[in-house]
C-alpha cells in the first residue's frame, strides 16, 4: 500500500501528539506521587490536633504543587526573619551600610548582616535591624509594622492577617500565613538583591540550623530554608532545588502539636525531601532522548 507524504506527515504527528500524551500523564503521575507523600506526612497522627499551614509553588512553572490551609495566620517564630531581612534588603539594598544597627560590625553592609541574622538566627541582631528600618529608610514617621506593609504593598504583596511584635518571632504575639510566607520569598526571588537573600539562608546538611538536618540523602545542599522553634511551634521555610532542576519555594508552619519538636523537624525533613525527588523536567528529557 502507497502512503502519500501527507500520510506520513500524519503518522508523525500522530505519534508526536501521543507521545506528549504520555509524556504530561507520566509527568502527572509523578507529581501525584509527591503530593501523595507530603499529604501523608502532614496527616500524620502526630499532628492530628495541630495547626498546620503549608503551600509549596513552582517558581518555574507557576503552579501550586500542595496547599494546606495557606492562608491561616499561625505563628511562625523565627520565620518573622525572611520578613525582617527582605525588607531591610528591599528598602536599604545590599550594599547599605549597617553600622547603626546594634550588633552590627564598624562598617558592615546589609549583605554582610543577612546571613548572621538568618543562617544562626540570631534573635538580637533581627530586632535591632526592624527597629532601626524607620530611620534608614528615611521613614521614621512610621513603625516598622507600618513601613514593611506599606513597602510591600507597594510591591502588590499584602500582608493579610500579619502582625509585628517583633523582627525576631520570639513573641508569640507574632503571626503570619504560609501564604504570606511564599509570596515573600517568590518576591525576594524576583528581587535585584535575590542572590543576598538565598544565600543567607541556612543550607540543608552544610550550615547554620539546618547544618544536622537532611545531611545524607539527595535534600543535602538542595534545600535553603529558615527554621522557627517555640514551645509547641515549629516551622521551615525557604527553596528547594528538585533533582530535575525545578526551583520550589514552600512553608511550613505547624502550631500546638503535643509531640516532641524533633519528630515534628523530621516531618518537615520528609516533606522537603519528596519534593526534591520532584522530576518533571527529568521525564521530558529522558522520553526525549529514548525517542
Amino acid at each position: 500500500m502507497r502512503i502519500t507524504r501527507v500520510g506520513i506527515i500524519t503518522l508523525i504527528a500522530a505519534e508526536l501528539l501521543a507521545g506528549a500524551a504520555q509524556t504530561r500523564q507520566v509527568q502527572a503521575e509523578q507529581l501525584r506521587a509527591v503530593q501523595n507523600q507530603v499529604a501523608g506526612v502532614l496527616a500524620h497522627p502526630a499532628l492530628a490536633s495541630a495547626r498546620v499551614g503549608a503551600l509549596v509553588v513552582s517558581l518555574d512553572r507557576g503552579d501550586t504543587l500542595c496547599s494546606t490551609s495557606a492562608d491561616r495566620p499561625l505563628i511562625p517564630a523565627s520565620n518573622m526573619k525572611l520578613v525582617t531581612v527582605a525588607t531591610a534588603l528591599e528598602l536599604l539594598g545590599a550594599a547599605r551600610d549597617c553600622s547603626a544597627v546594634a550588633g552590627a560590625k564598624p562598617c558592615e553592609t546589609l549583605a554582610a548582616l543577612a546571613p548572621r541574622i538568618l543562617k544562626p538566627s540570631d534573635n538580637k541582631l533581627a530586632d535591632a535591624l526592624l527597629a532601626a528600618l524607620p530611620r534608614a529608610a528615611g521613614r521614621p514617621d512610621l513603625t516598622p509594622r507600618q513601613l514593611c506593609s506599606e513597602r510591600w504593598g507597594e510591591r502588590g504583596l499584602y500582608l493579610y492577617g500579619t502582625h509585628w511584635a517583633d523582627g525576631s518571632g520570639l513573641s508569640r504575639e507574632d503571626m503570619m500565613s504560609a501564604q504570606v510566607i511564599v509570596d515573600l520569598l517568590r518576591a525576594a526571588d524576583g528581587a535585584r538583591w535575590r542572590e543576598t537573600f538565598i544565600g543567607a539562608l541556612p543550607v540543608a546538611g552544610v550550615d547554620g540550623t539546618l547544618r544536622k538536618r537532611m545531611c545524607a540523602g539527595p535534600a543535602r545542599g538542595r534545600v535553603r530554608a529558615k527554621t522557627g522553634t517555640l514551645t509547641g511551634v515549629s516551622a521551615l521555610s525557604g527553596y528547594v532545588e528538585t533533582i530535575g532542576d525545578e526551583r520550589l519555594a514552600f512553608s511550613l508552619v505547624m502550631n500546638g502539636f503535643g509531640c516532641d519538636v524533633v519528630r515534628v523537624r523530621r516531618m518537615q525533613d520528609q516533606v522537603c525531601e519528596a519534593l526534591v525527588r520532584l522530576d518533571r523536567e527529568g521525564v521530558c528529557a529522558e522520553r526525549a532522548a529514548g525517542d
